[in-house]
């Protein structure tokens, strides 16, 4: 084999390696993982999961300021998911107004200042969020560990 049909046969390789997805499970919810080499802006998903406990339902409305996700309800232990790509200037956010029992509360559910690479991104691009009443908490690593966060305070 000639040298340059070497190099063909191994650039051949790495594109498909690198355009390859694979499936994986987080906390027992199935996750796809695409290979991000030529995914930029960045794909995210962001999944929600209503743990109100308490048999309570969970209504949210989430929009960013160029697209409204409408107004979602979410019976217990539920999840619901968007997938968007972030913006090339890293100023993607992503506010969700959560109400349920009377109460309601504001969260970013996703902020490049926070979530975006080179802070402490989402794992592998997927934002997995549990929604309870005190807090927010996410998916911080393969671990399993999780970080939360207090709601934001009315404006």
């Amino acid at each position: 084999m000639k040298k340059w049909q070497v190099y063909v046969v191994v650039i051949s390789l790495f594109v498909h390696l690198a355009a390859s997805r694979v499936e994986t499970i987080i906390e027992g919810r199935t996750v796809e993982i695409t290979n991000k080499l030529f995914d930029f802006p960045s794909k995210r998903t962001v999944e929600i999961t209503n743990k109100l406990g308490g048999g309570l339902t969970l209504t949210f409305h989430c929009k960013s300021k160029d697209d409204d996700l409408g107004v979602q309800t979410l019976a217990p232990d539920s999840s619901w998911s968007f997938k968007f790509k972030t913006s090339f200037f890293g100023t993607t956010l992503f506010f969700c107004k959560f109400m349920w029992a009377g109460e309601s509360h504001w969260f970013d559910i996703y902020d490049d200042d926070r979530d975006g690479d080179g802070h402490k991104p989402c794992l592998w691009h997927i934002c997995l969020w549990d929604i309870n009443r005190s807090e927010v908490c996410r998916l911080e690593d393969s671990s399993g560990r999780d970080i939360c966060y207090g709601w934001k305070k009315a404006v």
